[in-house]
């Protein structure tokens, strides 16, 4: 049709008589044509708009009230909702109403017009079995959720995840708002389903006001409240306990709760506020008559013991001013609370203990350890493990201990069973390494459990330290393989440490095809874990490309793209490539 012909017809249609166009809207059947009608000029849009939204009112399930509310136009939802008598509870795909849409705009204009209809569920619940209360509280649209409240909707409807309105108020932290739901009487002890009750929800999140206040609240059912269930007292005071919340705990306790019970691992409240470090718990904790200060736990720890190993240094203070306190108890190991604390390196602390009274500092552990061992006082001696004190030094770290120990003579440099050279690659510690290296004696390839200190350093993916072990004056054997198989370069390739494959790559004696236990070349490594980049640099290296370590690859790469690389269909860019 051309549009000297579409123009006539529509000044045809404009030319019948009112009564034959009203005739015409009555017998269309279609949303569009009544729309083309209305459209046609100023005054065919205020003749057939009312049929248009008549139509859709009848035909289409009000679908243009939830249209004009999701657009903000409260002139037209109250047309829809007075004129035409829209239907109020209209659903979109997710089962939602009009209400929804309002709440989550928060337009309150629309949202007070939608609930004064009458028509309209407020309890109406959505496909996740929200109502508009729990939607608005879910997504802390606070104002809106109070203004819903007016309309007294049922506050103990749950979603899905079995929550209702003041599971979320405690959720957002919203005192005032957990108050006035408390008022109207919502339901605070019904768990969701992670079996997080509203009580346990407000320790938690560490609102103090907020559990006060649900301890306090009497239930409208049974006029008793939380603090008076002496089945759950006791594990709200765990929790209190756990979240660090003293005046919680004050209450609980003048309420009845136990201050002495136990946990699943055997221990009391005083060793959970202890590991925690919650010095006011402890203090709160020792004021009553029965907490035990050396009750222990499943590993034979007392609270002091905890305090120590943790190196919470006000604690301690705390539990030896208790005279009742035992300093050298011991703990399932025979260790001390002073060998815990010079093992942990908590210097200040231990110096703390080794300042009180009859403290035992000749104790031996069952693996034959004393406070003198962990302290690396003693050179050469080995504990049950074969360790060496300048094991443990270069393990931790600890240049400053390990100076010590190089300066003297009878320094033993390459423990067996135990070398430090190799556990100081493990946990890169570089200046450890370097200052090992810097010793003439040091076996650079002295393994541990058939494995090389370059191969852990690169297993790890400690570039500077595997740098460090290349640059020696007498360089790794490159090419040692683990109990496995594995070289160096293997190991990198497995995990993916593209820098030190660089590093190993750049060394003429590399064997870049070698392989391990199971036939598996690095490159063969890198395809299997997905590392991309490796597989390319691997195999732009003229070493990497025999017929035999390509195929293995492309059999063993873990997705499509490697495989298509190694067969030459992708660029280095990961393109297809175009053949001339």
């Amino acid at each position: 049709m051309t549009l000297y012909s579409a123009y006539k017809n529509n000044m045809f249609l404009l030319g019948l008589p009112l009564e034959v166009l009203l005739c015409i809207a009555d017998s269309l059947n279609k949303a569009k044509d009544l729309l083309a009608l209305a459209c046609l000029n100023r005054a065919t849009n205020a003749l057939f708009l009312p049929y248009l939204c008549n139509f859709n009112v009848r035909r289409q399930r009000s679908s243009a009230l939830l249209w004009g509310v999701v657009r903000g136009d409260p002139k037209f939802v109250g047309k829809m909702l007075g004129n035409y008598q829209a239907d109020a509870n209209t659903t979109d795909e997710k089962s939602r109403t009009p209400i929804f849409h309002a709440i989550r705009a928060e337009n309150e204009t629309i949202i007070h017009m939608l609930l004064s209809d009458k028509r309209a569920d407020i309890n109406w619940q959505d496909q996740y079995k929200q109502t508009p209360l729990v939607y608005a509280m879910s997504r802390n649209l606070l104002s809106a959720a109070s203004l819903l409240l007016d309309f007294k909707p049922c506050l103990d409807k749950k979603d899905g995840k079995q929550r209702s309105a003041v599971w979320y108020a405690i959720a957002h932290c919203d005192e005032n708002l957990v108050q006035v739901l408390l008022k109207k009487g919502s339901d605070i002890r019904t768990p969701d389903y992670k079996r997080i009750s509203p009580i346990s929800l407000a320790i938690a999140n560490k609102s103090v006001n907020i559990t006060r206040m649900l301890l306090l609240h009497s239930a409208p059912s049974s006029g008793k409240s939380l603090l008076q269930d002496g089945n759950l007292r006791d594990r709200l005071l765990h929790r209190a306990v756990q979240a660090g919340l003293q005046d919680i705990v004050s209450l609980l306790v003048a309420n009845g709760a136990n201050p002495n019970s136990r946990n699943r691992h055997g221990q009391n409240l005083l060793h959970q506020a202890t590991e925690k470090g919650y010095k006011e718990v402890v203090r709160e904790l020792l004021t009553y008559k029965k907490t035990c200060v050396n009750a222990r736990d499943s590993y034979g720890r007392t609270a002091f013991h905890i305090a120590a190993e943790y190196g919470h240094k006000s604690i301690t203070r705390l539990l030896l001013s208790s005279s009742d306190v035992d300093i050298n108890t011991l703990d399932v190991n025979g260790a001390t609370a002073l060998c815990l604390a010079v093992q942990a390196k908590h210097t200040a602390l231990a110096l703390q203990i080794l300042a009180e009274d009859h403290v035992n500092i000749n104790v031996a552990g069952q693996n034959g350890r004393t406070v003198l061992h962990y302290a690396d006082l003693d050179p050469n001696i080995r504990d049950d493990d074969e360790w060496a004190p300048l094991t443990y030094a270069a393990s931790n770290g600890d240049l400053r201990m390990l100076e010590l120990f190089l300066a003297r003579r009878d320094i033993q440099v390459n423990v067996q069973q135990a070398p430090p050279l190799f556990h100081a690659a493990k946990k890169g510690h570089l200046e450890v390494v370097r200052r090992l290296l810097c010793f003439d004696t040091i076996d650079v390839n002295q393994q541990f459990w058939n494995t090389s200190p370059l191969c852990i350093a690169s297993e790890m993916g400690h570039l500077e330290v595997t740098r460090l072990l290349l640059e020696h004056t007498t360089p790794p054997d490159i090419n040692l393989k683990t109990y496995m198989g594995d070289t160096a370069l293997s190991l990198a390739a497995y995990h993916g440490h593209l820098a030190i494959i660089d590093l190993l790559l750049a060394e003429k004696e590399l064997d870049v095809t070698a392989t391990d236990r199971f036939g598996e070349s690095a490159l063969c490594k890198a395809a299997r874990n997905g590392h991309e980049q490796v597989v390319k640099r691997l195999y732009k290296d003229p070493r990497a490309k025999g017929g035999s370590d390509v195929r293995g690859a492309i059999e063993a790469a873990s997705n499509c793209r490697i495989a298509l690389y190694l067969e030459g269909h992708l660029n280095e860019e990961g393109n297809f490539r175009i053949w001339p």
